[in-house]
């Protein structure tokens, strides 16, 4: 009888541990915190985050900032077929399912996904309420921003994703980098600010590629440089004032007017750009084409902004049109430094055997 009574014993205390490991499985696997986004979301996601889907322009190229590129388990079809500086570090990437394009997007994948999180870089809240409601994914909104006056948008976003993946001093170290690019940038033109000095950005890409009457009504590269933009003038015409880093068409007339000191050509747009300065309209009017002051820069868009790039092209604008504030400086150095801090890998090699930047256009 007492054996009985010792083996039920045994049998209840096996199951009642059983039951309470599999209880403290659930509880562990269940745990949940709040995060908030970039525009004030408060949303629900698990204790750890182990796989992210990043959708919309600049979303995957954030998270390769923020070395989270192993973190994700789709791509964007535009994303695999383009030839872009974080897919490159990352080659891996391009073998991953697509999920859709823009802001086409399979909803009834990503809701069947192990996805964690999706994160986007959506215009507005509603568009990932939206995206949330439809998936039943917690969807984790940042604002891309840009050097210029979208700077605390861009470093804001930073800073979520680093709370949000307890990466916080990976985005502080970015935050940093840029903040003391642009302060050393800025130092060193000061002895030797010329406020005649004007320039212009052409074949800058937006929705595809385009030729030398694509420009930026405020180019960061110039404005860190305090470089004046020819193309500024465009929001006094337009009547645009307060929107700056905009795509803007130019007319050739108006290019030709504004006749620059410096043209910069974006490598985005070679194959257009290289036939429009072969015209004798711009040849033989403009000071820049006659005096041999037109250059070739990295791409400022594909998909979205290139930080690393834009940084790249503002150190190189530096040295053109102030050699003597920036001669201690080698481009190519600067550059591999630039992509390895950003995306873990030197990919200059292949993005200057692909683009042909720093150099003359003419």
């Amino acid at each position: 009888m007492a054996w009985r009574t010792g083996y039920i014993l045994l049998v209840f205390v096996a199951l009642t541990i059983g039951s309470v490991s599999c209880r403290n499985r659930h509880e562990i696997g269940s745990k949940t915190r709040m995060i908030t986004d970039a525009y004030g979301r408060s949303i629900v996601v698990p204790d750890s985050i182990y796989s992210v889907i990043g959708l919309g322009s600049g979303a995957l190229r954030m998270m390769c900032y923020m070395d989270l590129a192993d973190k994700t388990g789709y791509i964007e079809g535009n994303e695999k077929r383009r030839k872009i500086p974080y897919i490159m570090a990352n080659p891996d990437l391009r073998n991953l399912e697509v999920i859709g394009a823009g802001n086409n997007y399979d909803t009834e994948l990503l809701a069947a996904s192990n996805a964690d999180l999706l994160v986007t870089t959506f215009k507005t809240a509603s568009e990932a309420d939206r995206l949330q409601k439809l998936t039943q994914k917690p969807v984790f909104a940042l604002k891309y921003g840009n050097l210029g006056d979208g700077l605390s948008d861009f470093f804001n976003s930073l800073s979520f994703l680093g709370k949000a993946f307890g990466k916080e001093e990976r985005a502080d170290s970015l935050i940093s980098y840029i903040s003391e690019t642009k302060a050393e940038c800025e130092s060193r033109v000061t002895a030797f600010y010329d406020p005649g000095i004007s320039a212009y950005i052409g074949g800058v890409a937006f929705s595809g590629s385009h030729g030398i009457t694509s420009t930026l009504n405020d180019y960061p590269p110039f404005r860190i440089n305090s470089v004046n933009n020819a193309a500024a003038e465009v929001l006094n015409e337009a009547g645009m004032s307060g929107i700056r880093n905009n795509n803007t068409m130019v007319e050739a007339e108006q290019l030709i007017e504004w006749d620059p000191d410096f043209i910069f050509l974006d490598a985005a747009g070679t194959v257009i750009w290289e036939n429009d300065i072969s015209k004798p309209v711009f040849r033989n009017t403009m000071k820049a084409f006659k005096e041999g002051r037109i250059f070739t820069v990295l791409p400022y868009n594909w998909y979205s902004i290139n930080y690393e790039n834009v940084l790249c092209n503002t150190w190189f604008a530096g040295k053109i049109i102030y050699p003597l504030a920036f001669e201690d400086v080698n481009i190519e150095t600067k550059c591999r430094e630039i992509y390895k801090f950003f995306l873990g890998n030197d990919i200059f090699d292949e993005m200057n055997e692909l683009y042909s930047p720093f150099r003359k256009a003419l």
